[in-house]
């Protein structure tokens, strides 16, 4: 899954030699806001440039174009917006249809290169296959298209700005260089997080402090990172969950179920750990970033898991579509599609394909029965109270086995099986109470982490066929466990500590370990980075892998 042939990525001694001089020269130029602002912008390019390969087409090196053009467009359409303010202000209906046409400008022009490039092949790939089910046949060609590094991420990102000036919250940027460096801003630009204007903007126009705080904060959050990313993410896949991700039917139920959870590890600490060193490295630079994660998996329900998980995304997706399409108000209908339709594009954004398509609504219709769960009437269940229950529960059924029976191309049984699971799942978890003490809580976790567990088949798997049989594998129950040498005890160890490290209060990490990372002296902190990177060299003997997000 993860991508060839990586060049200047974090957790890579190329990056050492670039961020080292990068520093140096940043610092060197804080008095001088101008050329450290272009130093930033060209360090920014080169970064994007020299980043990592992707399949199944590199991008060639002027798809940077891409990103110069969505910087160039949304700096213009925000000052046209701006400009017809005044003239709006007094009521002037051709100032709102200007306006309006500058905002449709920039939606047209950033959606219309990020579906082109990341959507043209399964649009076309999915007429096919509708137009197959219902006995045509139409041949559609297969475009040879390079999806742009970080195209999904710097996307948002000035959309997010652009809608803001649109809607009066922000003024437009005047410095053309600044609003550049909010846009490439290398830390964060090819994975996040998602930054939005306000947050970073004003960073820009305040003189950069070099304090020991920033910089004990960012040397931890780069170790932490580092070591999420190489030995938690990096070394589980290699050693054991791409394997079995490559060939489910030449393995057990219990090794297909352990790769489930060292996938679901692995997702996290690449994406969290690429979060953290961002983070870290913006704040050697001076600047702050949002946080992307909050320890997801400890969630009690799938609404707050997705409160945790890529926080920047979820809020960008809240504000930007959810709200504006009524959000919680209007019929429950209403508010219920528009959770749906929400959550559905947060998984169709990581990806195009029939896996995702089945993802996305496995999420977005878990988020609805998450909302009327919430919402619903509590008490005993009366005669006139049942019918919609049984009418409810028996859907789930139909629709869980159809899937079984029709997508997942199981047999009877396993279908069967699988239909009165979900069913099971569904009465365990409204039987529930909401709130309660910690055993009650602990079974919340318990649940909402397994179905997070469960759904990462279709995250993971490169295509619906193995997706199938990862599920077919699951479903047979074999008796037998797992083989001998394929989870050696270090990587047993390795899942096992990663997950419990999880689980640990966040304030272990975020305040205890690391007031004691602050009181070791600087001689010891390097010994511990020299450490960091051997482990890393003897671990990752095939070189650092590109992380898993690049490919969105």
């Amino acid at each position: 899954m993860p991508a060839p042939g990586p060049r200047v990525l974090f957790v890579s001694f190329d990056f050492l030699l670039f961020i080292i001089p990068v520093l140096l020269l940043a610092w060197a130029l804080a008095h001088v806001p101008a050329l450290r602002t272009g130093l930033l912008i060209a360090a920014s390019y080169f970064f994007y440039m020299a980043g990592p390969h992707t399949e199944p087409v590199q991008p060639p090196f002027y798809f940077v174009g891409l990103l110069l053009l969505s910087t160039v467009l949304d700096y213009v359409c925000s000052h046209r917006i701006a400009a017809e303010r005044p003239r709006f202000a007094a009521g002037d209906a051709g100032a709102r249809r200007r306006r309006n046409a500058w905002l449709a400008v920039s939606l047209v022009g950033n959606l219309g290169l990020l579906g082109y490039y990341k959507y043209t092949n399964f649009f076309l790939g999915a007429f096919a296959d509708i137009c197959g089910a219902i006995g045509l046949q139409v041949a559609v060609p297969y475009l040879e298209l390079a999806l742009p590094i970080g195209i999904s991420f710097y996307t948002f990102q000035t959309l997010s700005y652009t809608i803001d000036v649109w809607r009066g919250r922000l003024t437009p940027e005047p410095s053309f260089a600044k609003f550049a460096l909010f846009v490439v801003f290398f830390p964060q630009l090819v994975a996040g997080p998602i930054v939005r204007a306000h947050e970073f903007l004003p960073q820009l126009h305040r003189p950069p402090r070099l304090s020991a705080a920033n910089m004990s904060q960012g040397m931890y959050r780069i170790l932490l990172g580092v070591f999420k990313k190489a030995v938690l993410g990096d070394w589980i896949a290699a050693n054991f969950t791409d394997a079995i991700f490559a060939a489910p039917d030449t393995y057990t139920s219990m090794e297909i179920l352990l790769a489930l959870y060292g996938f679901t590890l692995q997702l996290y600490a690449d994406f969290s750990g690429y979060s953290d060193i961002a983070i870290g490295v913006a704040l050697l630079l001076g600047y702050t970033l949002p946080e992307n994660f909050d320890r997801p998996y400890q969630s009690r329900n799938l609404g707050e898991f997705w409160r945790r998980w890529h926080m920047t995304l979820s809020t960008w997706l809240r504000d930007y579509v959810f709200f504006p399409l009524g959000g919680s108000r209007g019929s429950p209908g209403r508010v219920y599609f528009n959770l749906w339709l929400t959550m559905f594009l947060v998984g169709m954004w990581h990806g195009a394909s029939w896996n995702f398509i089945i993802y996305s609504n496995v999420h977005a219709l878990a988020m609805v029965f998450n909302r009327w769960n919430r919402m619903r009437p509590r008490g005993p269940v009366t005669f006139g109270r049942s019918a919609p229950w049984v009418v409810g529960l028996g859907l789930l059924f139909a629709a869980v086995l159809g899937l079984g029976l029709q997508v997942l191309q199981l047999a009877w049984e396993p279908a069967l099986g699988l239909a009165g699971f979900a069913v099971a799942m569904f009465l365990l978890v409204a039987w529930l109470p909401e709130t309660g003490g910690r055993l009650n809580t602990a079974l919340h976790v318990f649940l909402t982490f397994h179905f997070t567990v469960l759904s990462r088949v279709f995250f993971r798997a490169d295509d619906l066929d193995i997706s199938r049989k990862m599920i077919a594998g699951l479903l047979r129950f074999d008796e037998h466990l797992v083989r001998p040498g394929l989870l050696t005890p270090w990587l047993a160890a390795a899942l096992i500590g990663g997950l419990a490290y999880h689980m640990t209060p966040k304030r272990w990490v975020d305040v205890v370990a690391f007031r004691v990372f602050r009181a070791l002296p600087g001689v010891l902190i390097g010994l511990l980075f020299a450490l960091l990177a051997l482990g890393v060299h003897m671990l990752l003997s095939s070189g650092p892998r590109a992380n898993i997000y690049f490919q969105f």
